[in-house]
């Protein structure tokens, strides 16, 4: 198990820790990408891992989880590589398909492999605290990677560099995770892509709360999701782009709290955790009011408080999904993840039409405080009744 959890988080560590991540949007837009054309990437990443869902999940059944990781990682590797030697719009667009691919094996073979394996060694009713653990080592990443920023005197090529050492590692922590007990339940082949939906939905409705939970855990997720653009939001609020990548790092810091303790809230009623997400709507809207740099602890705990909830709500999900369709149901739910960030994308990117970041922070907000009423009126009743049900 020490092994185990070593390799776990050291991967969660060094996949995230990318001293490019506060920089490669500037280096985008400084090559001609304009705000809308960056809404655009991040929809192309989207889109490819979507698309990639047959693929990724045959592969990993094919291969097994970690390798399929290990083949995902090298795309990633070869994505960062590409953008720096083909520095055009459709070198950063097809280095974004190569990233997309990848978060579709991080989010099936990964996620997959992780609970897999803890459960295995019969440590599932720590999960919550594990996945917990994993997010502040993943945080942790992304928060000095926010020192790229301040690196940016010595080149963006030493950058990049320094960033492809970092994926080589997380192969390396991938190679040392220990293989699965003898007689550990497998994850069902999933050959068509059709065959991976019918199964997915033949299993969530058969477990009404198990696709209420499903949905509101990748609501939460991606409609406050700000990561990708904090960059040009820092611009736009005043600061430099050597000091563009303090707000990543605040912000993060802010989600390592908030994902590292939320399993000591795991016995509060579920109708308190779908208030609190309201909370994160009003601290969009109030953040969009201000605007300013001082404003940032408004935005810094809505972060913590949406960070600590979908751990909360991911466990409570991984919780309800049969072993033996982990798979097929994670690559589900990977898809419907990527089809709203896809949306978001173009939410935020209409925002920038409009003349500034501020204008999508404030529409997110509201899109928060309906996602608030959705919860408290259907998924509790949903899982009232199947509880009621099983009962």
């Amino acid at each position: 198990m020490t092994r185990l959890l070593f390799s776990l988080y050291g991967f969660s560590f060094f996949n995230k820790f990318l001293l490019l991540t506060p920089v490669y949007a500037i280096f985008m837009q400084q090559n001609g990408v304009s705000d809308i054309q960056l809404s655009t990437m991040f929809i192309i990443s989207a889109t490819a891992t979507v698309l990639g869902q047959l693929p990724i999940t045959f592969i990993t059944n094919r291969i097994g989880q970690r390798w399929a990781m290990v083949f995902g990682q090298s795309l990633k590797m070869w994505a960062v590589l590409l953008w720096l030697f083909w520095p055009t719009y459709a070198g950063f667009a097809i280095g974004m398909v190569l990233w997309g691919l990848q978060a579709g094996f991080r989010s099936v073979a990964f996620e997959g492999l992780m609970y897999d394996s803890i459960r295995a060694r019969g440590r599932a009713r720590d999960y919550s605290r594990i996945l917990g653990r994993k997010y502040t080592y993943e945080s942790i990443g992304v928060a000095l990677s926010a020192c790229g920023s301040l690196l940016m005197f010595l080149g963006y090529e030493w950058v990049t560099w320094a960033s492809v050492v970092a994926i080589l590692v997380s192969m390396l922590c991938l190679i040392m995770v220990p293989r699965l007990p003898s007689g550990a339940a497998k994850p069902v082949a999933a050959p068509e892509f059709r065959q991976v939906f019918r199964t997915g939905i033949k299993v969530c409705l058969k477990t009404p709360c198990l696709m209420s939970i499903m949905l509101l855990t990748l609501l939460v997720v991606n409609i406050p999701f700000l990561d990708d653009f904090l960059s040009p939001i820092g611009l736009q609020l005043g600061l430099s782009t050597e000091y563009v990548g303090a707000i990543s790092f605040f912000l993060l810091g802010c989600a390592t709290v908030g994902q590292r303790f939320a399993y000591r809230f795991n016995k509060l009623p579920d109708w308190v955790l779908y208030m609190l997400i309201g909370c994160v709507g009003i601290g969009y809207l109030a953040f969009a009011a201000i605007y300013t740099i001082g404003a940032l602890w408004i935005l810094g705990l809505a972060y913590m408080l949406f960070y600590g909830l979908f751990n909360l709500f991911y466990a409570q999900f991984q919780h309800l999904i049969p072993t033996r369709h982990r798979s097929v149901i994670l690559s589900l739910y990977t898809t419907l993840t990527y089809l709203v960030y896809i949306a978001v994308c173009g939410i935020i990117g209409l925002g920038a039409q409009l003349g500034s970041w501020r204008y999508s922070i404030a529409i997110l907000g509201v899109l928060m405080l309906m996602l608030c009423a959705w919860s408290v009126v259907y998924v509790r009743r949903r899982c009232e009744l199947d509880a009621g049900v099983r009962s």
